[in-house]
């Protein structure tokens, strides 16, 4: 098949990061159910009279990515991640003993809570450059626990994009390409 290169098609699972690399990194490595990146745009026909509905040309208006993480691990600290303004409470004489609280009273700004979320491919042979980036990503936790012998515990949480200060909003490559 001429022009058709192989290597370019990808298949498999992924791993998910918040803030890849920084101090305050968190890993999401066991998913159930498939990463799932939606990127889309909402565009405009531009039509004039003489030519009735036939459009001229469509001018993109606006643009949208979220990445669904069905994630595995029943751990308070990737639930603080992803449940936006709450707080970790720790025993004061056993920190074994914690919880994560939310509360219901707090109106929400999910800017604030938004960091670098960076999807890397667990394919063997993958390079920086199958990564794909949100430069500022806030999550939106769907909890839905099923307590029975066929179901794992998964917590269900989308990360929304919003552009960073540059305007970008999502890059597919190496994030050290400058």
């Amino acid at each position: 098949m001429a022009g058709v290169n192989s290597e370019n098609i990808k298949l498999g699972p992924c791993a998910v990061y918040v803030n890849k690399g920084k101090p305050d990194e968190v890993y999401f490595g066991t998913t159930k159910g498939g990463v799932v990146l939606t990127y889309e745009e909402t565009s405009r026909e531009v039509t004039m009279d003489q030519t009735g509905t036939t459009p001229l040309k469509e001018i993109v208006t606006g643009r949208t990515a979220n990445v669904a993480v069905p994630f595995g691990e029943y751990d308070h600290e990737k639930l603080l991640t992803v449940l936006p303004g709450s707080r970790m409470i720790v025993d004061s004489t056993d920190p074994n003993k914690k919880r994560v609280v939310v509360n219901a009273t707090k109106v929400i700004d999910l800017l604030q809570y938004a960091k670098e979320l960076t999807l890397v491919p667990l394919a063997e042979g993958t390079t920086p450059n199958d990564y794909i980036t949100l430069p500022k990503a806030a999550p939106r936790a769907n909890l839905n626990y099923t307590y029975d012998y066929d179901n794992e515990l998964i917590t269900n949480v989308t990360f929304k994009a919003f552009p960073d200060d540059n305007g970008d909003l999502i890059s597919f490559g190496d994030p050290d390409a400058a």
